[in-house]
């Protein structure tokens, strides 16, 4: 059915239709005057002028003719090829890569009358073209569903055709995915049924971090699809074989194996375990893992040196004797007679008071060993060097009693709430006398001096630094009341111990890189985010997250930096999109540059789709809907069913087409009208 319409309403042709008239007749009203002319000459030059109007307005209402047309439109196909590794990790694997596509397009060319055939490939991710590589490392059925739900919503999309073998390791499983009811699902089944015997080295788990020193597990989960003889765990490391583990009968199933390593050396340590027996696997790509273990020395012994003997030092002995990972030698400066390079931290108990003393404490300070120093209740000594105990002349005179007030601008560890009550309820020590405490410039104050409740503006316990080595310093004496104290309150002095525990880990020695600690994967499957983890301790080990921490990372020449997500007590980031190769990385304190951790790790293909090749045709069987399965060599059963239904999956419907008739060419025969018009007046004499 056609149809006429302009631009412009239809009674404007009409006025246009008028005026012409009009001028037409004005035009010829002076020539029928003309004798020599007669009525017909004059009738047709006014017809033919007037036609001429006529087709001028046709035209400027710019005509269009719409036209309704019956349009057939064919059903989608989509052959949906599953492009993972699994597919050529059998036997047939020679096929698949050399001869499958083109046998197969030429089945499919058969269905281009019938249908509308379109090809993807599927596994971690869609392809629309027809390049079958099978070089996905995983297969995800979700992934397909997904992607036709989405792209062919609303045409005429009406059969799928799946190819694949079963395998499925990513995304929900089939028995949730769903497309709509009227589209029909054939699979076609391949891949190789057959049980093989098969080992796996499942799974590997120990701790990221040991103690030096320590024994730690690293715990080996083999997975077996049937019983095996004579297999052997291996534990290697740089290639060389530590341990092994031998099971005569292994049973089909899970088995865990446990090897005990010790701590011996700092830094990381890489394993390789691998498993094998005297059965011949077809798959030997899963037999072997890797993990790695880093090796930390918290270990430290500590020496109480003193000029005499004092309750203060058994109270000391008292709270350190169930330090981790700490030896505690007291002695006499009379009796010793070790050196002080063997020992980690120095505590010096009354120094001034023995020049001996005062000669070891010199020397721990040239040899930069971390100390702490109770100093008693009398500095009046002449020739003391005050700097090493990080004051300057003060000027001591004679003894006082004063009580103990945290600082509350200390913040190099973190300290208990109620311990400020704590500590203002302790008896008071004995200190030496000034009438002003000179300090150096870089100390750092823990407890100021209370006199009757009231804080006073000098230090109890403070520290400083002296080559970047920390030490720490008590003016005074008495401590043992303290623990004394809160045992008669308590029954217990946790928190006298907790306080001198707490100073101690201050003043020890610890290198920057074992503030921060970072947790990446050695290995990490492409296509799946690299996770990092870290931690930051404060100078007391002590985890903290008001820092901000850098990861940045390389590979050949590109560089690259974010920062990491402060969540809770620790830091994380999920980098996306890498690519596989090696990568060298770095995490550093945003404010400091000597606090940092580099490392290295790798992106590499996944080992999913090899971990197990035995295809589940029964998965693939609960897809179909409308259809069925199809082997291979069933294929022309298929192709010709799909033909044979082809026709009645056509749908129809109607299309509009306007056509403008200004760009028709026999409107040109219109142009005679003005031609013949010339003619005729140029021959009856007219201008």
């Amino acid at each position: 059915m056609n149809q006429l319409h302009f631009d412009f309403p239809t009674y404007i042709f009409f006025i246009f239709i008028v005026i012409g008239f009009f001028l037409t007749w004005l035009f010829y009203k002076r020539d029928e005057n003309q004798d020599y002319l007669s009525k017909k000459v004059i009738y047709l030059l006014f017809v033919l002028r007037f036609l001429t109007f006529i087709f001028l307005a046709f035209l400027i209402m710019n005509p269009k003719l719409t036209k309704s047309q019956k349009v057939l439109e064919k059903p989608i196909l989509v052959f949906a090829q599953d492009n993972s590794k699994s597919i050529i990790a059998n036997a047939d694997s020679t096929y698949f890569k050399d001869f499958f596509k083109d046998s197969i397009f030429k089945k499919l060319s058969y269905l281009n009358n019938q249908y509308d055939v379109r090809t993807i490939g599927f596994g971690e991710e869609i392809t629309m073209d027809s390049v079958f590589d099978f070089d996905n490392d995983e297969t995800n059925f979700e992934k397909l569903y997904d992607y036709l739900n989405n792209k062919f919503h609303s045409v005429n999309f009406t059969d799928l055709v799946i190819v694949s073998d079963g395998i499925v390791n990513s995304g929900v499983d089939l028995p949730y995915l769903n497309l709509s009811p009227n589209i029909s699902v054939n699979s076609i089944l391949i891949g190789d049924t057959n049980q093989y015997h098969d080992l796996i080295v499942k799974s590997i788990k120990n701790n990221k971090y040991a103690l030096s020193g320590n024994k730690y597990p690293i715990e080996i989960s083999i997975y077996s699809n049937a019983n095996f003889k004579n297999v052997e765990v291996h534990l290697n490391s740089k290639n060389k074989l530590l341990e092994k583990k031998y099971v005569k009968n292994l049973k089909k199933g899970l088995t865990k194996f446990t090897f005990i390593q010790n701590a011996n050396e700092k830094g990381y340590k890489r394993f390789n375990i691998s498993v094998k027996s005297n059965s011949i696997e077809k798959n030997i790509s899963n037999n072997n893992g890797n993990t790695t273990v880093e090796v930390i020395d918290y270990s430290q012994k500590i020496l109480i040196l003193s000029s005499s003997i004092h309750p203060d030092i058994s109270a000391l002995n008292w709270a350190l004797e169930d330090q981790l990972k700490s030896k505690i030698t007291t002695s006499t400066i009379e009796k010793f007679d070790r050196k002080i390079s063997e020992f980690d931290l120095l505590i010096f108990y009354k120094p001034s008071e023995s020049s001996d003393l005062m000669d070891v404490l010199e020397k721990s300070r040239s040899q930069n060993i971390p100390s702490l120093s109770i100093l008693g209740n009398n500095l009046e000594g002449e020739k003391i060097d005050y700097s090493l105990l990080g004051l300057k002349n003060s000027n001591f005179k004679g003894q006082n009693e004063v009580s103990a007030i945290l600082n509350d601008e200390f913040n190099s560890f973190g300290l208990e709430k109620d311990w400020r009550s704590i500590f203002s309820s302790f008896p008071p020590l004995s200190i030496p006398f000034s009438v002003e405490y000179k300090l150096l410039k870089n100390s750092n104050i823990l407890l100021n001096q209370s006199i009757n409740g009231i804080e006073i503006d000098a230090p109890l316990l403070y520290f400083f630094n002296s080559d970047n080595t920390k030490h720490g310093v008590l003016i005074g004496e008495g401590i043992w009341k303290w623990k004394m104290y809160e045992f008669n309150q308590n029954n217990n002095a946790v928190n006298f111990k907790k306080f001198v525990k707490k100073i101690v880990q201050y003043l020890k020695k610890i290198e920057n890189k074992t503030r921060l600690n970072v947790s990446i994967d050695n290995e990490n499957f492409i296509n799946r985010p690299v996770s990092v983890y870290a931690e930051y301790y404060n100078e007391l080990m002590e985890l903290n997250n008001d820092v901000e921490l850098v990861f940045s990372y390389e590979k050949e020449d590109e560089k690259f930096s974010k920062t990491l997500i402060s969540k809770d007590k620790y830091y994380e980031l999920n980098l996306d999109g890498l690519s596989i190769g090696e990568y060298s990385y770095a995490v550093a304190v945003k404010s400091s540059n000597n606090i940092f951790k580099k490392g290295t790790f790798s992106v590499v293909k996944s080992q999913k789709e090899i971990n197990s090749t035995v295809a589940n045709h029964l998965k693939i069987r609960n897809l179909n809907n409308k259809g069925k399965s199809y082997y291979l060599n069933q294929i022309n059963d298929l192709i010709n069913q799909l033909k044979n239904l082809g026709e009645l999956k056509q749908k129809s419907h109607f299309e509009l087409k306007e056509k403008a008739l200004i760009n028709n060419k026999w409107l040109l025969i219109l142009l005679l009208f003005p031609i013949v018009e010339w003619v005729v007046r140029k021959n009856q004499g007219l201008k």
